[in-house]
């Protein structure tokens, strides 16, 4: 089918082939004009470029100019940003009017219009719009629709260049006269070089001023009547409260600003005797004089209203100190809160006077409580609790002390005070929870003794002797100490050992521990050489605080530097040395305290293992005497 000849009648059609396009070359990618291209064509067949009849022959070796000349500076493509993308969503602004005349009118020959012209940079289209008018009496709104607009003949459109500030611009045979722009399309116009008018003052419209000066300003003012819904919203849940006295008894006086309404409630006391009815006053208005009605009026068979009642009580009417009569009944204003108080002087300008005291009242006898006594189920608490309540309920526990204190325990070995012989060699090991108070007694097991290891005792409250068994006093980790003789339920036990853990306690809180108890655990591990690290700690502390003390030198600056008087620490020496000490024959002495302080140079020991070989400070040339007699 290649070798027929391409004429007509003699094509073939691929009936395989439906689809004839043509795929794109030129793109944009990233702002860059790009040029895409493809290896397939017409219906997905491969171009003859695709082809391997057209592949050239790749030359192994190729000269490159670069080698030689050098690399040409290349330049980077400018990013090209689309107009319809740049100026999206931008236009420019002309405040302008044009002159309308009227005809058939007596009143008025032409009128003003003001309308804005809006110039979109997106497609370079034209809109004139017109702000409403009041009572205008045509259309406004959109003069012309949105699209490019013809300037002249030749078919060429406005442009932004031909908008300026000050000049005539004809649209569709309609002259507007551009009198101002606003910011932005004056910074546009400056920046693309064009010098922008200054602004204009828009002419007025006669007519519409001669329509302002006939209408009629009205001369009397109409009383608005007080809208409760307004008073509602401003003063809802305002209240004025005050404290007051009458028969000598206690009232609070509400004045509620809403509706301008009070209520009176009384303040009762517990066991006063009197009926549950506190509110004296329902809420209502108050008239300040509700006698003085006229003689005409039958209040034998009608009540008083409103236009009866001359004036109600108003905040003004309501001072600390004076009498309020409501209703005949006098009260006395003694005390009124914090934002009654704030709103007299803020908003009436009226200073309330300072609290005058309750009339103070008999105190009553109080009645002491005396717990029962202890009955012999349970606890003590559990017996102080349930007399508050039929209902038992047991005794609140401390969990801010069982949160602090939950995995801490203070172990303690003991030995039984002997009773009988066979008891002599058991051990004992006391567990004191800190986090409930709680201790448990185990014993210790012994090969050949008879007895199997244990729980001597479980976890129990374990009160002191001879304290009372209404309100016990249990033991605590104050009365745990070395040598210490406790007694758990009638059995005797003598504590013989710690465990370390009970002196790191001890340290951390000294406030809870004696300094009796402090000292004695402290020994116990002292002597048994558990406590090296703190005493060395301890020691180097009183040897710098001692330092610093004689030479008047911080220990932690090692820069500071001192005179030492040779002549004087020579005769302190000489004449200490002469004294007399008691000690064997031919024992080192050691040097005075005194001398210590005033040459530390020479108050140095002889640490070697013969007493008689001399020590450092004979290389000073210092004398030094091994034996000293009496």
């Amino acid at each position: 089918m290649e070798d027929l000849p391409n004429i007509p009648g003699y094509a073939f059609r691929n009936p395989s082939i439906t689809d004839y396009r043509l795929l794109q070359k030129l793109n944009f990618l990233n702002g860059y004009r790009v040029v895409r291209d493809s290896k397939v064509g017409i219906g997905g067949r491969p171009i003859d470029a695709a082809s391997a009849a057209y592949i050239k022959d790749t030359i192994e070796v190729e000269y490159d100019p670069s080698l030689t000349y050098g690399r040409v500076k290349g330049y980077a493509y400018r990013q090209v940003i689309p107009h319809y993308a740049l100026f999206a969503q931008k236009c420019l602004c002309f405040k302008a009017f044009f002159r309308q005349g009227v005809f058939n009118s007596p009143d008025e020959h032409f009128r003003i219009r003001h309308v804005n012209i809006l110039y979109f940079l997106e497609n370079d289209t034209i809109s004139v719009m017109e702000p409403p008018v009041d009572n205008a009496g045509f259309k406004q709104g959109k003069l012309v629709r949105r699209g490019k607009i013809e300037k002249n003949e030749e078919g060429d459109t406005l442009h932004w260049k031909d908008f300026n500030v000050g000049i005539d611009v004809c649209i569709y045979g309609v002259v507007y006269h551009i009198v101002d722009c606003d910011l932005f399309t004056r910074e546009f116009l400056s920046s693309q070089g064009i010098d922008v008018g200054d602004k204009e003052e828009p002419p007025i419209d006669p007519y519409m001023s001669f329509r302002a000066s006939k209408q009629r300003l009205p001369t009397c003012v109409t009383k608005i009547p007080d809208d409760p819904r307004r008073r509602f919203l401003e003063y809802d849940k305002m209240v004025l409260r005050f404290t007051a006295t009458w028969n000598e008894d206690v009232y609070r006086i509400m004045y509620f600003l809403t509706d301008d309404t009070i209520t009176v409630i009384e303040v009762q006391k517990p066991n006063c005797g009197k009926d549950p009815v506190v509110t004296l006053l329902k809420r209502m208005k108050v008239p300040k004089d509700w006698k003085n009605l006229p003689s005409s009026y039958p209040a034998i068979y009608m009540e008083y209203g409103d236009s009866e009642i001359v004036e109600y009580y108003t905040p003004q009417d309501f001072t600390i100190g004076e009498t309020v009569f409501i209703f005949s009944r006098r009260f006395l204003l003694h005390d009124c809160d914090s934002f009654t108080r704030k709103y007299y002087s803020s908003m009436l300008g009226i200073t309330q006077p300072e609290r005058i005291p309750l009339p103070e009242e008999e105190p009553k006898p109080t009645v002491e409580y005396i717990p029962p006594p202890h009955i012999k189920f349970g606890t003590p608490e559990d017996t102080y609790n349930g007399c508050f309540s039929f209902v038992l309920k047991p005794p609140r526990k401390d969990v801010v002390r069982q949160l602090i204190n939950f995995p801490k325990k203070l172990r303690y070995s003991m030995k039984m005070d002997v009773v009988h012989p066979e008891d002599k060699d058991r051990d004992f090991i006391l567990q004191y929870s800190l986090n409930d108070g709680t201790i448990v007694v185990q014993e210790v097991e012994k090969r050949n003794s008879g007895r199997r290891e244990g729980c001597f005792l479980k976890a129990t409250l374990v009160p002191k002797p001879n304290t009372g068994r209404d309100n016990p006093e249990y033991y605590t980790p104050q009365d745990f100490h070395i040598g210490a003789r406790i007694n758990i339920f009638n059995h005797y036990f003598i504590i013989v050992g710690a465990d370390l853990f009970v002196y790191r306690y001890m340290e951390t809180n000294p406030e809870k521990f004696s300094r009796e108890v402090r000292d004695n655990v402290r020994d116990y591990f002292a002597n048994r050489n558990l406590l090296g690290d703190e005493i060395a700690v301890e020691v180097k502390k009183i040897h710098d605080a001692t330092k610093a003390k004689d030479y008047d030198v911080k220990p932690a600056d090692p820069t500071v530097e001192h005179d030492v008087d040779m002549m004087k620490c020579l005769k302190e020496f000489e004449a200490q040395a002469t004294q007399k000490y008691e000690g064997q024959h031919g024992e080192l002495k050691p040097i005075p305290p005194t001398v210590d302080k005033l040459c530390p140079d020479l108050a140095t020991t002889n640490n070697s293992e013969d007493p008689k070989e001399p020590s450092n400070n004979s290389k000073k040339g210092v004398r030094w005497d091994n034996r000293i007699e009496k």
